[in-house]
């Protein structure tokens, strides 16, 4: 299906896990220019691997950019290095952290490195990139949670509250943003199909599948799928809106 996005381009944090290759993949496949961050020198090797593989198998241009989401100063050198000379027309927010500790456990340390990079680095990303968005009448996409608006699994209250963020904080930018024609969106995936999921958490797999009125987990391509299409034309009337995309877990 034509997008009508070639040509355009777009910044996707967290570009290196599972879903930020999906997405990536799917903006690459209509034609977009792809600038995805990674998070640390060690990971520089694997970036531009991936940064070849895009553009062998897309015909794309791609840039790996490497940004410590949880400092200020690397999010503004990078963005203004990176895009002083040229353009941005989207912005997906998919870097985020996940972890799992009870409410008696969790260490101010575990709060703050998920709300530092969950909710603060995606603040950030928005403040040093809406200059170019402005310009080019672009588009934002926030990946939130399901956790955002249902119960967690236990011992994650810290992580849907920092989904629960930036859920809320989408509605809010959309508004705000409109005035410069930037639309802005998230998607809220369920329970994210893995080979480790399957390993760590069979009884979780199976519990979830059992109440999804799919009987299914969420695959990572069908997230990838969803953005691309808010990122696109096709959705040109939708801002401010939260798509879950979770099997039809939460009506049941």
């Amino acid at each position: 299906m034509d997008l009508l996005l070639k040509g355009k381009k777009a910044l996707v944090t967290g570009g290196m896990s599972n879903l930020g290759k999906a997405i990536c993949a799917s903006l690459a496949s209509e034609g977009v220019e792809i600038y995805f961050t990674y998070s640390n020198s060690h990971k520089r090797k694997e970036a531009y691997s991936f940064c070849e593989l895009l553009q062998q198998r897309y015909s794309v241009n791609s840039t790996p950019v490497c940004i410590d989401l949880r400092s200020r100063e690397s999010i503004q050198h990078e963005i203004e290095k990176t895009f002083q000379e040229t353009s941005l027309d989207i912005l997906i927010n998919n870097a985020g952290v996940f972890t799992v500790n009870n409410q008696k456990t969790l260490s101010e340390s575990d709060w703050d490195e998920v709300m530092d990079v969950n909710v603060k680095g995606l603040w950030l990303m928005v403040k040093y990139t809406q200059r170019y968005l402005e310009n080019t009448k672009g588009v934002i996409v926030n990946i939130s949670s399901m956790n955002a608006s249902r119960p967690g699994f236990g011992g994650t209250s810290h992580y849907d509250a920092s989904k629960g963020a930036v859920s809320a904080y989408t509605r809010s930018l959309a508004k705000e943003l409109s005035v410069y024609g930037i639309r802005v969106n998230a998607v809220a995936p369920g329970l994210i199909n893995s080979k480790q999921l399957h390993i760590s958490a069979p009884d979780l797999v199976a519990s979830y599948t059992d109440r999804a009125a799919l009987h299914t987990l969420v695959e990572v391509d069908d997230i990838a799928h969803i953005v691309t299409f808010l990122s696109s034309k096709l959705s040109v009337a939708m801002t401010g809106e939260i798509v879950a995309a979770d099997c039809g877990y939460a009506m049941m």
